[in-house]
């Protein structure tokens, strides 16, 4: 008797053997568990409910019953499936898992920007993801060929991109854009497409170039495309396309550096969807959008030693903006260290001329340009003198390093670290290696400290997190790559993992831009419609969301308390400088419109074209039209 049930024991523990029970049980069922109820969040999102905050309507709607029976039957068919199919095909279950994991973070982050919530999804992924990595043979997913990787990847980088221009156009299309900080880059490329003077109006309120606030010389290299296609969605493409342009260096390097089939893919998923690269496209347009391509070449060009290819991609570099010297110092100087013959002495040099033209362009604007007003507005928390310039606030850090390090993670830049850092898995941190916290320096300085004052440089939606990017996941590849094999692959999938949920949690409730644009579609085109009939030859002063739609005209300038003379607190005289516009361009909706009017019809303006309880233009009696 005993016999006979040690044989049924036997048979039934083949059984479940083949059957891939119970070593990938836990696997199998959770897996099924998550695809299951990420459907059901997609389904309850179709009908507008949030499972978070309506979680006792999403309960009353759900059928415990039901999902346990999909989750058995998946359950049985995975388990059919591994009796009858050779071991190769034995990935389904971790397929399963992944997916499941990834269907499920992503359908709850969806529309959903609480990034506490997030942080907990982010959380229980790692914990699966991990655990899952730590059952499957890594040698199966490293024999995925390079050109399939990069299929994968590239395809997903221009899917990402088509997002972002898409929603950005939406946006700028809905009237979700101003003057600052697009209406000045929409008039600047009209200005260079022109003439090459990068001459704007509405920056500083007279006509001034944007070069003499800041050294943004690299946007010559937009100037041919927007020449061809004189809009202002060229900039927004051309920004989402610079932002995830640096995923081919980064393919190349990460190859390089031994990553294969799906530490590969996910190296190259952390760039395309790290939340830094992504979430500052939606703050309308700038010249830091450039950082991401051209860094990233620099990094695989310093990497790999092409030394022709650094000098170029360094002075690239330093002409995308003032303080863009400061990643080709650090990046140099890494270089310095690292290299350990005489090629060394190229980090010497970059480094030299980098520092160098820093202080001459620094000087330059401080002297002749906006670079006083600037510092002291980036820099303000560091400064007693705003006309020492630079080398006062060095001076100053070094008098008193301890303020300078008390800067570093203040509370309100916290938020901004974890944002930055979790999905890297902090990553960037993780080496003995002390010459690689050069890298990290511009994050440091550019969004932990600047960030302390002027708070839009710890902020993940605005431009200054896309250079220090860069570099933070250029270490978090370097770090990873010092590791074994398995934790590499386990550290690289997971990084990628998060960094998908966190974007989707930033980024895509723009989707709404998209939406609003195409539901009122012919009401938006009513008033560019209405926008378009103000004269390309006449001087305009807009409202601040009008202007972008506007701008490309040799003067325009933006409307608001400030073209008021004030006597008193709350008390308006008269309009400034009437006899300088030939248009007005304002909105119903903007209070200093009411208190503009009775100047404007008291010195002879009339309403020139308008829309229903929106614009309303006005135009001088001295405008004479061309014929």
């Amino acid at each position: 008797m005993n016999l006979m049930n040690n044989k049924v024991t036997e048979r039934i523990s083949v059984f479940l053997k083949k059957c891939g029970i119970p070593d990938m049980f836990l696997v199998r069922f959770a897996g099924l568990y998550f695809i299951v109820s990420g459907i059901n969040l997609i389904l309850a999102k179709s009908d507008d409910q949030n499972a978070v905050t309506m979680w006792k309507e999403f309960i009353a709607d759900s059928s415990f019953t039901a999902n346990m029976l999909w989750v058995a039957l998946g359950f049985v068919l995975l388990s059919v499936f591994h009796y009858f199919t050779e071991k190769k095909f034995h990935i389904a279950d971790a397929l399963t898992l992944f997916s499941g994991v990834l269907l499920f973070s992503l359908s709850l982050m969806w529309r959903n920007d609480n990034y506490y919530l997030c942080i907990g999804v982010a959380a229980v992924a790692v914990v699966f993801i991990s655990y899952l990595m730590g059952k499957i043979n890594h040698d199966r997913f490293e024999k995925l060929p390079s050109w399939a990787a990069g299929a994968i990847v590239f395809t997903t980088a221009a899917v990402v991109t088509i997002f972002v221009s898409v929603t950005t156009i939406a946006k700028h299309r809905c009237f979700g854009t101003s003057c600052f900080d697009f209406g000045i880059f929409v008039q600047m490329f009209h200005s260079m497409a022109e003439d090459l003077t990068a001459v704007t109006s509405c920056e500083r309120d007279k006509l001034l170039s944007h070069f003499y606030v800041h050294a943004s010389y690299i946007y010559y290299a937009l100037v041919p495309f927007y020449a061809l296609f004189p809009n202002e969605n060229t900039l927004f493409i051309a920004q989402a396309i610079l932002s995830m342009g640096g995923v081919i260096p980064l393919f190349l390097l990460a190859k390089k550096h031994k990553y294969e089939g799906l530490s590969l893919v996910a190296a190259c998923m952390i760039y395309i969807f790290y939340s830094g690269l992504v979430a500052p496209c939606y703050y309308d347009f700038h010249e830091n959008a450039f950082l991401p391509t051209i860094l990233m070449w620099l990094l695989y060009a310093m990497d790999q030693r092409k030394l022709v290819l650094f000098y170029l991609m360094s002075v690239l570099v330093c002409i995308v903006k003032e303080d863009a010297p400061l990643y080709v110092i650090c990046i140099a100087l890494f270089f310095l260290f690292d290299e350990k013959t005489v090629k060394r002495f190229h980090g010497v040099i970059i480094t030299c001329l980098a520092v160098v033209y820093f202080i001459l362009i620094t000087n330059w604007l401080t002297e002749y340009g906006d670079g006083q007003m600037m510092t002291s507005s980036r820099l303000g928390d560091l400064t007693t003198d705003p006309e020492a310039g630079f080398g006062g606030i060095v001076k100053n850090v070094l008098v008193n390093p301890s303020y300078f390090f008390s800067l570093f993670v203040q509370e309100q830049t916290l938020l901004f670290f974890l944002q930055t850092m979790i999905p890297l898995l902090f990553l960037p941190f993780m080496t003995k290696k002390i010459h690689r916290f050069m890298l990290i320096i511009p994050y440091v300085i550019m969004n932990l400290v600047i960030g302390a004052g002027y708070r839009y440089a710890a902020d993940i939606g605005y431009q200054y997190i896309f250079g220090p990017s860069c570099l933070l996941i250029y270490m978090a590849i370097l770090n990873c790559k010092d590791m074994e094999r398995e934790r590499r692959n386990t550290l690289a999938t997971v990084s990628a993992v998060v960094s998908m949920i966190t974007v989707f949690s930033l980024v895509s409730g723009r989707i709404s831009h998209f939406e609003n644009y195409r539901d009122k579609k012919d009401y938006y085109r009513n008033l560019e419609a209405c926008l378009d009939t103000v004269p390309r030859d006449a001087a305009v002063i807009s409202n601040t969301w009008f202007l972008p739609h506007i701008a490309d005209r040799k003067e325009v300038y933006i409307f608001d308390k400030n073209d008021f003379v004030k006597e008193g607190e709350d008390t308006y005289t008269a309009l400034k400088d009437m006899d300088r516009y030939d248009f007005y361009v304002l909105s119903r909706r903007d209070e200093n419109t009411n208190l503009a009017i009775p100047y404007l019809e008291e010195a002879g303006y009339t309403v020139f074209n308008e829309t229903e309880n929106f614009i309303v233009i006005y135009v001088s009696p001295d405008y004479q039209f061309a014929e």
